[in-house]
């Protein structure tokens, strides 16, 4: 098997307030004088980063969010970002930004986007990562702010924004109070990601799909306790993102060799692997597909397969992803090929 490193990636579940690394987090509560940056990136990782439950690492989710103040905040985790890209061969990426928790601090959420997408495109042509951003809706925020974040969305889809998605506590408000907001966001031609089945049941992924019109899930590993919706999933090519070490950490699914994750692909479901939250739970998406490896029994074919489904489930226009697959398989292929056969 080619090392797992050297293969193109794409990563579609990317927080990106989660993929703050601990220095970071240090250099922000530095600036801001909150108290924190009397510890070392040891002990940020080791005590704050670490989580007993969902309900746990969601206050710490706080915690980061409240030192993410202005665009050059958000700016520094995105620089931090194209460094992991490149160093985990990720050729595509599509990013989760939650406008409505600057906004509901009493920033500027649009001030953020304008200066990520601007980065963004920065990046793409100096490394050739291609970025996509996906806008979230925070789920126990309610629906105005969730329509809000439509059309901020549907603003910018010329820009670098693909879709809508639903985030947060799916234990909270109920899926039906956002279902008017997210047809209005389909009907604009935005893509619809929604978090669903996490540690919600199986129902929660149903309600995602009928409700919102759900494209793709965020996790959706609950699906594996409802054969008709695997098949259903199968049958609609509906994708779940799933993120072995997110689950493990917050306690969503645990151990990972337990994880639906298996069992979802061998019945065709449509699954990707991703690492969710890189910086807060401290994995890198060649990690992810290595546990993947490891616990799932997967060869060469599946991890290129899955690579592939990545580009697949993305939020890209047909043509550009058809291209983008074909250049997969063109790497895929040379990797491959041994010394003798060069």
């Amino acid at each position: 098997m080619a090392e797992i490193e050297l293969l193109p990636k794409a990563e579609l579940h990317l927080h990106l307030e989660g993929s703050i690394h601990p220095s970071v987090f240090l250099e922000l509560s530095q600036k801001y004088q909150t108290g924190y940056d009397s510890h070392t990136t040891g002990e940020v990782s080791q005590k704050l980063f670490q989580y007993e439950n969902f309900p746990d690492f969601l206050a710490t989710y706080k915690v980061v969010c409240e030192h993410l103040r202005e665009p050059a905040d958000y700016l520094r985790i995105l620089d931090w970002l194209a460094g992991y890209f490149v160093r985990e061969n990720i050729w595509y990426a599509e990013i989760i930004y939650s406008p409505a928790i600057p906004w509901n601090f009493g920033r500027d959420g649009k001030q953020i986007l304008v200066s990520l997408l601007e980065k963004s495109r920065k990046i793409q042509s100096s490394q050739g990562t291609i970025i996509r951003w996906i806008l979230d809706c925070v789920r126990q925020y309610g629906s105005e702010s969730a329509r809000q974040t439509a059309e901020l969305g549907h603003e910018f889809r010329e820009q670098g924004v693909v879709g809508l998605g639903l985030g947060g506590d799916e234990l909270s408000l109920e899926m039906k109070e956002y279902q008017e907001v997210f047809n209005w966001a389909k009907a604009h031609q935005l893509f619809i990601h929604v978090h669903a089945g996490e540690i919600g049941d199986p129902q929660q992924i149903w309600e995602a799909v009928r409700l919102l019109g759900a494209n793709r899930i965020g996790h959706g590993i609950q699906a594996a306790r409802d054969p008709d919706l695997m098949s259903y999933l199968r049958d609609h090519a509906i994708g779940l993102d799933i993120c072995l070490t997110s689950n493990l950490k917050t306690g969503a699914w645990t151990p990972i060799s337990e994880n639906p994750f298996g069992l979802l692909y061998r019945r065709g479901v449509p699954v990707t692997l991703n690492t969710d939250d890189p910086g807060l739970f401290q994995v890198s998406l060649s990690e992810e597909l290595q546990k993947a490896v490891q616990f799932f029994d997967l060869e060469e074919a599946d991890v290129q397969r899955i690579l592939l489904q990545g580009v697949h489930s993305s939020f890209l226009p047909y043509q550009e992803k058809m291209a983008l697959m074909k250049r997969f398989q063109e790497e895929f292929n040379r990797l491959s090929l041994s010394p003798d056969d060069a």
